[in-house]
């Protein structure tokens, strides 16, 4: 049983054990013979847990302050003389769940007793206060955003990358999309969406210069791209502009971003822009010659194409998947040596072509990358404000490096992406919450092994965070024990010894 010792020790987090009767609280259980040999299971009086690798987030807080500088920018309407669990403390041990993998404040109920979340927010493992309950964060999530701090609180992240990176670079390129996160309730904003979204969802929009996190702002699931970019545009460009003046910007968005107001913004503040586009019959007009090319370049190395019918455009999809069907019904060796046969008939086209529609105030540079393969034409329009440079090179060296912000936003999403709660500004802090944590864990692989560098966060998570261990305490210090059996005893080893040197 645990009791605290007096007013101020229970402020501090402080507890002794009330001393132990020489009984047994939990008998052993036998469960028969394992492998021929009796065994028993058995209650220890030793702290375990599950999620070793807890505290290795906080310690990468300590190192950037991005939660210490979050809990300055949110409302905290508690009354602070009847407090136990600080801002810094609430919002650290949130972090440190949604990094293990509970994005949910209920699971606070069980983790709040972990010794691993108590020693990340610098509490005793043993006989440290409980951390936050589901009840306590529920409360100060609700209360965390207003209209009138919304906007500072959602800064953090263009003001972290800011802080964090002193040198000016040569040139920032800014990746901007959107990404449905599902609801299940009936949530403010939570708007069904039809086309390839079909659910109720919000809609919140990523922003990221590499794999920084620069903004991360929800919109309700009915707002579109183009009209909520610019907004965001703006600021992140007059706040890069405010630390390196006159620094050369290129923003990177897909077709649904298109807009004339965007493309007269980026030529009137002097930011390069490389912007996707629909394809329409003028385009095609336009592009047909590239089209020739790509198809008299087909026949000539390949021959005719296997899956398009006589019409010349229509794919023939029965026999696209009876093909399909039987490269995988091969052995090993057979079917790797087919699906790249398979692979290996593609003919690559990049040319460009200048277009004005009615609604755009000048002529724009268009790069159409024209894909010939066995299933016909493939083809996609990019706008670029660069007057000179190949085309191919620009479409596969500068914007097909777009490509990489999936995986940015699909590491966020792996972070956490649970928006269940009532309020539009509570599921806004929520985001701004999962934001840190990702984060957190980028800058905490930045002390890792090159095999985890880049790994995604479910790897990371089952690497180095799901690390059993048992927590024994002495006089003089706590000891943090896990297996040397363990698969990754050695990298959780090194992992600490790097975040330690650092």
């Amino acid at each position: 049983m645990l009791i605290a010792k007096s007013a101020h020790e229970q402020k501090k987090g402080f507890f002794v054990r009330e001393k132990n009767s020489k009984r047994r609280r939990f008998q052993p259980v036998e469960i028969g013979k394992v492998a021929g040999v009796r065994t028993v299971i058995e209650a220890v009086p030793e702290a375990m847990t599950a999620h070793a690798g807890a505290s290795m987030i906080a310690a990468a807080e300590r190192k950037v302050g991005l939660l210490a500088e979050l809990a300055k920018r949110i409302h905290d309407r508690r009354a602070q003389h009847l407090v136990d669990h600080e801002a810094e403390d609430i919002l650290l041990q949130r972090a440190c769940q949604i990094a293990i993998g509970y994005p949910d404040g209920n699971d606070a109920d069980f983790l709040r007793f972990d010794p691993a979340i108590l020693q990340a927010i610098d509490r005793h493992p043993v006989f440290g206060l409980p951390a936050a309950s589901q009840e306590t964060i529920q409360r100060f999530e609700a209360n965390a955003l207003n209209t009138e701090n919304v906007e500072n609180a959602r800064g953090i992240f263009m003001d972290h990358y800011l802080e964090q990176n002193k040198k000016r670079p040569k040139r920032v390129e800014l990746d901007f999309d959107g990404s449905m996160m599902k609801t299940y309730g009936s949530q403010e904003g939570a708007i069904f969406r039809g086309g390839k979204y079909g659910h109720a969802m919000l809609y919140p929009l990523f922003g990221f210069i590499g794999g920084w996190l620069v903004a991360a702002t929800l919109r309700m699931g009915d707002q579109g791209e183009a009209p909520t970019l610019l907004p965001e545009l703006e600021k992140a460009v007059d706040r890069l502009r405010q630390r390196w003046p006159g620094i050369p910007i290129t923003v990177r968005l897909d077709a649904a971003f298109g807009s004339p107001k965007l493309y007269s913004w980026c030529r009137k503040n002097r930011v390069d822009y490389e912007v996707g586009l629909r394809g329409t019959s003028v385009l095609d007009w336009h592009a047909y010659d590239f089209f020739v090319q790509a198809k008299d370049e087909f026949r000539k190395e390949f021959g005719e194409p296997e899956f398009v019918k006589e019409d010349g455009k229509t794919i023939d999809g029965k026999k696209a998947q009876a093909e399909h069907a039987r490269v995988r019904r091969l052995p090993t060796e057979q079917r790797m040596e087919a699906e790249w046969e398979n692979r290996r008939r593609r003919v690559r086209v990049v040319g460009e072509f200048s277009y004005k529609a009615e609604s755009w105030d000048e002529w724009e540079r268009i790069i159409v990358r024209v894909d010939h393969t066995d299933k016909g034409l493939d083809i996609r329009y990019v706008m670029v404000s660069q007057k000179y440079g190949v085309p191919k090179r620009i479409y596969e060296e500068k914007y097909c490096q777009r490509g990489l912000m999936e995986q940015f936003i699909g590491k966020f999403k792996q972070t956490g992406q649970r928006l269940s709660a009532q309020t539009f500004y509570t599921n806004q802090f929520r985001i701004i919450m999962y934001g840190v944590s990702y984060q957190l864990i980028f800058h905490l692989q930045e002390h890792l092994s090159p095999r985890l560098e880049r790994c995604d966060v479910n790897t990371l998570r089952k690497t180095l965070m799901v690390m059993p261990a048992v927590v024994r305490c002495t006089e003089k210090k706590i000891v943090v024990r896990i297996s040397e059996n363990h698969p990754h005893c050695k990298e959780y080893l090194r992992a600490w010894r790097r975040l330690s040197a650092a």
